[in-house]
């Protein structure tokens, strides 16, 4: 018969018994591979990236020997001092346009339309691939489709506006290029195409909601209204702080609706991260147009990072 050796004697005899995480070693090296591809990433393409951009930043090309030169502030200096000039006041506020159209408009209803798909409203899978086709359609394609809604003659949307407004052919204004409704156009198709893809989101949020909170507050006479206010929204609030802290940060990045729908920018439709792209690719200006992006940096985090900080005041995380 086999002997079963004991604790003390496998510890008297130097005999190890590994589990399945016993070997530290193992588990380091899988720790670290598992982390290698995230980090290498994060080095690659946010570190140095960024590094190489904020180098430009203060540098300029010499024009008699095609070389970069440092030139310290300068670039820095370009950008306030055109800021005080006025510049660049019509591009912030284009560009802070989206915002208050998004946070105001889309975000409201988009969780609107995901409560009531939450409740199972009739048609509710059709609505939903309804809802989420825009984001699955390439941006050329809806940019295209939202201009020939509005041409001046086929347009059907186009007609429609010229309807509600008293036009006809000879006195209708041009809705995406007349600088008077140019950027209220591209607010709209950002409202019109973008609410479907935050309210698929939280749609997905709600439907972890345990039936059991729901059931025991419709048993204590909860209506909608309070099941929304006071059940919904509190258990969701992780994925709906996310969704406002993701729409803060739209004024700071938006320049695929008007560069797409306005040609470039065109109609007074420049935002501020349109103006860095048009001047690194129409000017060739790599080095003002870092600048640019890290000004815009400067503000955009530290904003983004303060906001999550007061939105997780709002409510305590709750696990479902």
């Amino acid at each position: 018969m086999k002997k079963v050796m004991t604790t003390e004697k496998k510890k008297l005899f130097g005999v190890i018994t590994l589990n399945k995480y016993g070997n530290p070693f193992k588990r380091k090296l899988f720790i670290f591979f598992m982390l290698l591809i995230p980090m290498a990433n994060f080095l690659i393409f946010t570190v140095y990236a960024n590094i190489g951009g904020v180098w430009l930043s203060f540098n300029q090309m010499s024009l008699s020997t095609g070389t970069d030169v440092f030139v310290g502030f300068a670039n820095y200096r370009r950008f306030f001092e055109q800021f005080a000039l006025m510049e660049y006041g019509r591009m912030i506020a284009v560009s802070f346009g989206y915002l208050i159209a998004v946070m105001f408009v889309s975000v409201p209803i988009s969780l609107v339309c995901s409560f009531f798909l939450y409740k199972k409203v009739p048609l509710g899978k059709i609505i939903v691939i309804i809802l989420f086709l825009p984001n699955i359609l390439p941006a050329s394609v809806l940019a295209e489709y939202y201009r020939q809604l509005f041409d001046p003659i086929n347009g059907i949307v186009n007609k429609l506006f010229n309807l509600l407004g008293g036009y006809t052919i000879e006195t209708a204004p041009s809705w995406l290029t007349d600088p008077r409704y140019s950027n209220y156009m591209l607010y709209l198709y950002t409202v019109w195409f973008g609410f479907g893809y935050n309210a698929i989101l939280l749609w997905g949020a709600m439907t972890r909601i345990p039936q059991e909170v729901v059931e025991s507050a419709q048993l204590d006479g909860a209506g909608m209204v309070k099941e929304f206010f006071k059940i919904t929204i509190p258990i969701i609030w992780p994925t709906f702080s996310m969704v406002i802290i993701l729409t803060w940060m739209v004024p700071f990045t938006l320049y695929m609706q008007p560069m797409m729908i306005s040609f470039n920018g065109q109609a007074n439709t420049t935002t501020i991260a349109l103006l860095a792209l048009q001047t690194l690719r129409d000017q060739y200006n790599p080095y003002y147009a870092s600048a640019i992006s890290i000004i815009i940096a400067l503000v955009s985090i530290p904003t983004t990072l303060l906001l999550r900080k007061a939105l997780d005041r709002v409510f305590t995380v709750v696990e479902v």
